[in-house]
């Protein structure tokens, strides 16, 4: 089934949430850690303050890159495979698994015999369940996805009933005694609220309550002005008044959505929790700084007569009060008997905010391999368009060195990158030194070659599911050597560059290599453009994701294309059709899909040009395209 654009920008926010959720995780737990240990050193308004920090983190869809990330120092395979796996399964949500070619899974399972070059049934056997497994690991992550959709869209549905129902329900009346409405007239003058906010009582009201978003009113329960003296009715109104003066209101819904969207996890809940029991004690410090001594005791005595006169409000988002639990209000008649006699340093609270501001930047940010799209330091830019420039192109392109040039490319859902070089007698395949151990990150293997560019070439699998990029998937050429061979005597689709740096393409065997002047290549598919013909149908049933391709023009010039995805913000993905309108763009006569996903990444002098897709940034894989001086 084919995905729409509304599915794949679903998908793609759901795993968002997922990677957000395990970040914000992480925050709560230092945040915790550093508001206990200094719990008597910084004010209750600063420590209500720190919330605000979780809130952005939740809330952006874009992180900036930095040296100091924690990921920077967790870049481990087997985290790289769990977070490539939950991407992969994204992607596949979208394909037609039937339309694939057999041998071009991202993830199979072969026990390799590369010395023979021949594949035994046993392996092919351990292929086909691994085939198996990587279907079910498929078919729960979208069990989980539409779990975590249902539970979103019946929490969403459940609190619009609440709040339809407690408004339709509250029974409310403008409340007319004078020295009730001059008091609270008062306060508000000297808070300075120009904005109307009516004064209400209610039957339905238990406790004294700040409702609204867009028509905030206070209300107030029956019969307050018998159980209260005016001064403690007035602790009230100061209570509420700061509440709407703070947006209080506004902060708890936006936490209620972004509970909503993390319903699943429990950290986040209690953290929410625990930035409410904040707010409250922040707002009993703001009203006790504008009355004094006397008039603070009578505030916490009209908090004590609260909890014993009337039960807690409602817990709604749109609804800010005075009252709480019993053990809540416990803890804040502890903290104001103890706030007279404390002075809050600026000291600690500064050194508390450079605490959490560096325990932000370590979780939420990406690693430093995850570089925005940019150019070398040395890049000259030239004014107007290179022959072939892809449309939508920011204009302008980079010579980067002598016969190489690079240029942006943009679609209405993509964004990416394409690098130009003249002489295709440059590009040469870089293979892992460790084949059967361990794959290398395309910059390492740049720099291996002593190359200046590259990008991802092909597939690859591993008998032990750990996602090390260790054995290249199919047949690899390395100067006109077959160094690895996974699938025996079976033909696969086949790309690289005879020694004259003519582009070679199409199916073939391991007994054919030689015959076809293959002097280096790799196993991939599907071939875009064959020819000077476009050979896709249809948008080419692979669905919308991150995409790394490789072409050629009649002139020779050989084509890179790495399209960025799987980033709402950014750049979704592209479709096979799409990365062919590229190499149409540039005039490509032959161009083939290469591996994408989280491991599509272009590479220029040591940086990482484009945005991967991986947490953890660049990923081990087992071959590259390679770019000489």
């Amino acid at each position: 089934m084919m995905l729409t654009l509304l599915q794949a920008n679903c998908l793609s926010f759901f795993h968002w949430v997922m990677i957000t959720s395990a970040k914000a995780s992480i925050f709560i737990i230092f945040l915790l850690g550093v508001k206990l240990v200094l719990r008597h050193k910084v004010g209750a308004r600063f420590q209500y303050g720190l919330w605000s920090v979780l809130f952005i983190g939740l809330v952006l869809p874009w992180t900036p890159n930095s040296p100091a990330s924690v990921y920077n120092y967790l870049n481990s395979s087997r985290l790289q495979e769990i977070v490539s796996m939950i991407a992969q399964t994204t992607q596949a949500s979208s394909v037609n698994l039937a339309n694939q070619q057999p041998g071009f899974a991202r993830m199979t399972v072969a026990e390799s015999q590369s010395d023979q070059g021949v594949i035994s049934s046993e392996a092919r056997r351990a292929k086909d369940e691994n085939a198996n497994s990587w279907l079910a690991a498929l078919f729960a992550y979208r069990l989980i996805y539409y779990i975590w959709l249902l539970g979103a869209l019946t929490l969403t549905v459940l609190i619009i009933g609440v709040n339809l129902r407690f408004s339709k329900n509250i029974g409310q009346a403008l409340v007319t005694d004078p020295s009730l409405l001059a008091e609270y007239n008062k306060l508000k003058a000297e808070l300075k609220i120009k904005r109307e906010i009516p004064l209400h009582k209610s039957r339905r009201i238990n406790s004294p309550s700040l409702l609204g978003l867009i028509r905030p009113k206070l209300l107030l329960p029956m019969g307050i002005e018998q159980t209260f003296s005016i001064e403690q009715v007035n602790h009230i109104f100061l209570h509420e008044l700061i509440h709407f003066k703070r947006k209080d209101i506004w902060i708890n819904c936006l936490s209620q959505v972004l509970l909503t969207c993390h319903w699943f996890n429990p950290l986040i809940w209690y953290a929410f929790y625990k930035m409410k029991e904040d707010q409250e004690i922040a707002c009993d410090a703001l009203v006790t700084s504008r009355i004094n001594l006397e008039q603070a005791q009578d505030y916490a005595y009209t908090l004590l007569k609260l909890a014993e006169t009337y039960r807690t409000a409602p817990r709604m988002a749109s609804l800010a009060n005075l009252s709480g639990s019993n053990s809540q209000i416990k803890k804040r008649l502890i903290i104001l008997s103890k706030r007279r006699h404390k002075q809050t340093s600026p000291k600690w609270s500064l050194f508390a905010g450079l605490m959490i501001g560096l325990i932000a930047l370590a979780v939420f940010s990406s690693t430093q391999g995850e570089a925005n799209p940019a150019l070398g330091q040395n890049a000259a830019i030239s004014q107007g368009n290179s022959q072939g420039e892809a449309p939508g192109a920011v204009k302008g392109t980079a010579d980067t060195s002598p016969g190489i040039t690079i240029e942006d490319i943009a679609g209405p859902n993509y964004k990416g990158k394409v690098m130009l070089i003249k002489d295709p007698t440059r590009v040469e395949l870089a293979v892992t030194k460790e084949i059967g151990v361990r794959g290398e990150k395309v910059s390492d293997l740049v720099k291996d070659m002593g190359g200046i560019a590259g990008i991802n070439a092909g597939g690859f699998y591993d008998t032990d599911g750990k996602g090390t990029g260790a054995f290249p998937d199919g047949l690899t050429v390395k100067d006109g050597e077959l160094v690895h061979n996974n699938v025996g005597e079976k033909e696969v689709n086949m790309v690289g560059f005879d020694d004259q740096g003519k582009m070679v393409l199409g199916s073939m065997a391991a007994n054919q290599l030689e015959g076809r002047h293959l002097h280096e290549g790799v196993s991939f598919a599907p071939n875009l453009i064959v020819e000077g013909k476009s050979v896709i149908s249809g948008d080419g049933g692979w669905g919308i994701a991150p995409r790394t391709g490789i072409g050629q023009r009649a002139d020779g010039t050989v084509i890179f294309v790495v399209i960025d995805g799987r980033q709402s913000s950014w750049s979704m993905g592209a479709t096979l059709r799409d990365l062919t309108q590229v190499f149409e763009d540039y005039e490509a006569v032959n161009a083939v899909n290469l591996d994408g996903g989280s491991s599509s990444e272009m590479v220029y002098q040591g940086s990482v040009l484009n945005k991967v897709s991986n947490i953890f940034g660049e990923r081990y894989v087992p071959t590259a395209f390679v770019v000489k001086p």
